[in-house]
């Protein structure tokens, strides 16, 4: 007798993920600018933790993250009890899929989203319901109108990725009201440290208490910088976490990783540090761009989109030729388009000469 493994057949359609830090042959890589990762690094409160804790890696973390979830709730003046850890925030967006959609469900994100909402909905059999963007943003009206019987999850990204703009926080309000309360509303705040005081945004941490099927995410990985320790959390009424932390694997967040986060929380000069910086180098590399004649998608967090036209190709070569690696946006159907973190000041002026060597 023979028989071969057959895996869901809706997980052979997943492209899987490919991170922002593959480096091409005949590429240098000197300045990393294509994961939007924190151009500083942690703070040097994690690097002591880090070091101090290597000694005891032979235990087995606290499953539950008590102290970490603490932390956060101290953070962001929230109770625990709200609270999930995991293995970055890509690990939380997985179990939100697998708690709440099945075969034949429905999920909603919006086009060119982050990538992990398509491998998340294949992954438990759903169906991918993509609303388009109007002029590179979420018109809430469209969102509703994709809403079926079937739907089970929406994803919005609030900034998003590689698309990095907001709905409005009466705009997200409205919707959050007129979604059945019967779908989850996952609110992927990864960047929102970037845009605080920003006017008209929310993360939706308010929102919580008040709509039980509304749930935000939050990453660890860009403002505090610990995106090789994978690290996120979500925010969400207790009754809505239950079930997601009984399929939770019960060690998904390393006792060095919660152990980092507790710290990085504490060094709250040094993420304003790298959100000043942010502030002040997005907007110079932006003007730097128009000097050049491009385009770019205002985006509202620690990276540009620009729009390099037919030459994206050889200017994506000859940046990393010349030891600057970026992000292509093909995967994210924006053929044209260039992700670029902002990095130190000294990356961001040697960039900017490059470009403006290969337009001379």
């Amino acid at each position: 007798m023979s028989s071969s493994l057959s895996p869901r057949s809706s997980i052979l359609n997943i492209s899987p993920y490919v991170g922002g830090d593959v480096v091409p042959p005949g590429f240098i890589r000197r300045i990393g600018l294509s994961s939007n990762e924190n151009p500083f690094g942690p703070s040097p409160f994690v690097k002591n933790i880090i070091r101090s804790g290597i000694d005891k890696i032979h235990f087995y973390p606290n499953s539950n993250a008590t102290v970490l979830r603490q932390a956060i709730a101290d953070a962001y003046n929230i109770d625990p009890s709200w609270i999930l850890c995991g293995n970055g925030s890509e690990d939380t967006l997985h179990l939100l899929a697998r708690t709440y959609a099945t075969e034949g469900d429905e999920i909603i994100f919006a086009e060119s989203a982050f990538g992990l909402y398509q491998i998340a909905t294949l992954a438990v059999g759903a169906k991918s319901v993509v609303v388009p963007r109007e002029n590179f943003k979420l018109n809430p009206e469209a969102v509703l109108k994709k809403i079926t019987p079937q739907t089970k999850i929406i994803y919005l990204d609030h900034p998003g990725n590689p698309v990095g703009n907001f709905l409005h926080k009466n705009d997200l309000l409205k919707l959050i009201q007129e979604v059945p309360s019967s779908v989850l509303i996952v609110l992927d705040a990864a960047y929102a440290e970037y845009l605080e005081g920003e006017e008209g945004y929310t993360s939706g941490i308010e929102l919580i208490s008040e709509f039980s099927n509304v749930v935000m995410a939050r990453t660890f990985s860009k403002a505090y910088a610990l995106a090789g320790l994978r690290l996120g959390w979500i925010y969400a009424n207790p009754k809505t976490l239950d079930p997601v932390n009984r399929i939770r694997p019960p060690f998904n967040v390393t006792s060095l990783t919660q152990s980092a986060g507790i710290e990085a929380l504490k060094d709250t000069a040094w993420v304003k540090k790298a959100m000043d910086h942010n502030a002040v180098w997005r907007p110079w590399f932006e003007k730097e761009i128009e000097k050049l004649g491009l385009t770019f998608i205002p985006c509202y967090a620690n990276f540009s989109m620009v729009n390099f036209g037919d030459k994206v190709t050889d200017v994506y070569q000859f940046l990393g030729k010349n030891g600057i690696i970026v992000r292509p946006m093909g995967a994210y159907d924006l053929p044209t388009y260039l992700r670029i973190t902002i990095g130190q000041a000294h990356e961001m002026e040697e960039l900017v000469d490059l470009l403006n060597k290969f337009y001379a």
